[in-house]
């Protein structure tokens, strides 16, 4: 199970939510690629990064930032957060992104998804997945599309998907533990496919629970933060599992 370090910024700042809502946002660096150099020096090398700005004006705001993280030496990264057109996928590859995680876009366009798929292929394309009362949500978390995660999750199987970041909302940044009910449900649905969790990460126990869900791999946010498991844990757990 491998663990990713989440960076989410706005307004060039790493930041973290509460449930998603942009009016319960702490700060917790001016320097995203401080943080990025200080997850890399801890062996945790793979990083999720959402441009939560860009996921808000729907479009990409903070690559300036991106670009920052992806000078330190050793780190790659998967971008996600207000990408919407092919352009903006061809310059987060053309930087040196690893993959890109489609959102909102996959909802709202499947068809666009689909071609991107098919452009880009199934290893640069991971589609995210946000999840709150049991029903997607899109653009920032702030809507609402009414669809049932396992079923989309399969309706875009059939689409070429074979990648999914999974976010349980309603225990994003509240530090109250994982769902990993949740994610075994996801994971025992679509056997097959590559399904990341995030979201309530509290502890190394909760990393545990995770582990025995069959999930490839876990997005690590507010957690690290709030000093609630420390960079040495982490790694220390990632080089256990693995």
């Amino acid at each position: 199970m491998l663990i990713i370090p989440a960076i989410d910024i706005y307004d060039g700042k790493c930041v973290r939510l509460r449930q998603g809502d942009y009016a319960q946002q702490t700060v917790y660096s001016e320097s995203p690629k401080t943080i990025a150099q200080q997850f890399a020096d801890s062996g945790l090398r793979f990083l999720h990064v959402v441009d939560l700005q860009g996921a808000k004006e729907k479009k990409l705001v903070n690559v300036d930032s991106i670009k920052q993280i992806l000078s330190v030496p050793g780190i790659e990264i998967e971008v996600g957060g207000g990408i919407r057109t092919t352009e903006d996928i061809e310059l987060l590859l053309q930087l040196g992104v690893k993959r890109v995680v489609i959102g909102s876009a996959a909802v709202k366009s499947p068809d666009l998804a689909q071609y991107w798929l098919q452009k880009f292929g199934g290893e640069k394309i991971i589609l995210g997945i946000d999840v709150k009362n049991d029903s997607v949500a899109i653009s920032g978390w702030i809507e609402d599309s009414k669809r049932e995660p396992v079923q989309f999750i399969f309706d875009l199987i059939q689409r070429g998907a074979t990648s999914f970041i999974c976010t349980d909302i309603s225990r994003d940044g509240m530090l109250a533990g994982v769902n990993d009910d949740f994610y075994r449900r996801l994971t025992s649905a679509h056997p097959s496919i590559t399904i990341i969790a995030s979201g309530g990460i509290s502890s190394v126990d909760d990393l545990s629970k995770l582990a025995t869900t069959k999930v490839a791999g876990v997005v690590v946010g507010k957690a690290i933060y709030e000093n609630k498991i420390s960079l040495q844990e982490l790694s220390a757990f990632s080089q256990n599992i693995c």
